[in-house]
């Protein structure tokens, strides 16, 4: 079998290639960009292009001929969805298309998972009490959300009309280890790293610590993801969360444990999104029916991403030297 990992080299592909490295699966990952040696997987074979380039990516296919296809490529950050919507947009929506369609015309029969957000869900007038499901109707709030609206219906729309193998995710806020600084939860890991390690000034610089997410290991995420494409049917959408939340002052706190630092704050305004989500939880159940459930403790969790950055940061060292 013949897998694509598009993303391969984010975290939640470096550690789906991770769990599927076996003699009988062919593992292709296609980014942007060549990993970084710590985004590595022994056994993957990497390529680069342009998602927006619909011959390149026709090429691609035609050269790969996956079995199984993980979309995970897409522009990822909320905060950068702001400054740059019209890039969130093309990536998330035409970069979809053109994958969606160099699948139609090469390989029809295969099977294709589209990595989609919680954030689709937004605000609801249950604000505090709302375990978002799978058939909530999408309530967009910023660029992020909304191209990952769209692409669900893109990829409803080749389903339709082609009867393309397509199922949807739609994880909650997760971290661990691999897990790129662009993100809240890495970035403060990383400030926290180069204190303990590197004798920085024990500031940490982050935006808002007041709001509540549900939050599953990234690991988990993967190993979830992996069971709906082999089992689910075509059509069907998945939360991928655990149905209770954590502060981001509450997974700091355990951070600043797990580093052994003194540390002050110091609250960044522009690190702050708009209109933001003050609690975002997930209704599990579904996931839950077909045998899933989280597996890996917050506090391994994050113990883990601490550890993980801790070796992340002595190989860039090494690389500059």
């Amino acid at each position: 079998m013949k897998v694509l990992v598009t993303g391969g080299t984010g975290a939640l592909g470096y550690h789906i290639l991770s769990s599927l490295y076996r003699d009988s699966i062919e593992l292709h990952s296609f980014s942007d960009e060549l990993p970084q040696p710590w985004q590595k997987v022994e056994g993957v074979q990497y390529h680069t292009g342009n998602l927006l380039d619909f011959q390149e990516m026709l090429e691609q296919i035609k050269q790969i001929q996956p079995d199984h296809v993980y979309h995970l490529a897409s522009q990822s950050s909320v905060g950068i969805s702001y400054k740059k919507p019209f890039e969130t947009l093309s990536t998330n929506l035409l970069g979809t298309q053109n994958l969606l369609e160099a699948i139609r015309q090469v390989v029809p029969k295969a099977k294709t998972l589209l990595l989609s957000s919680s954030e689709i869900y937004g605000r609801t007038s249950e604000l505090l009490t709302r375990l978002h499901k799978e058939t909530d109707l999408p309530n967009p709030l910023t660029p992020y959300a909304t191209s990952k609206a769209c692409m669900e219906l893109l990829g409803n729309q080749f389903r339709n009309a082609y009867g393309l193998h397509i199922v949807i995710v739609r994880p909650f806020h997760f971290t661990g280890p691999h897990h790129s600084r662009r993100f809240a939860i890495p970035s403060i890991t990383n400030q926290l790293v180069r204190i303990k390690k590197y004798g920085a000034e024990p500031v940490v610089i982050s935006g808002s610590l007041d709001i509540s997410r549900d939050i599953v290991d990234v690991r988990d995420v993967a190993r979830g993801t992996i069971q709906i494409l082999n089992s689910a049917e075509s059509g069907e959408i998945f939360n991928i969360c655990s149905g209770s939340s954590y502060t981001f002052r509450e997974l700091v706190d355990l951070l600043v444990e797990i580093a052994d630092v003194d540390v002050d704050f110091f609250f960044d305004p522009n690190l702050e999104r708009t209109n933001e989500i003050p609690l975002l939880i997930g209704n599990p159940e579904k996931i839950l029916n077909i045998g899933w459930k989280p597996m890996i403790s917050i506090e391994d969790c994050l113990s883990d991403l601490f550890n993980e950055m801790v070796v992340r940061n002595r190989m860039e060292r090494s690389l500059k030297k």
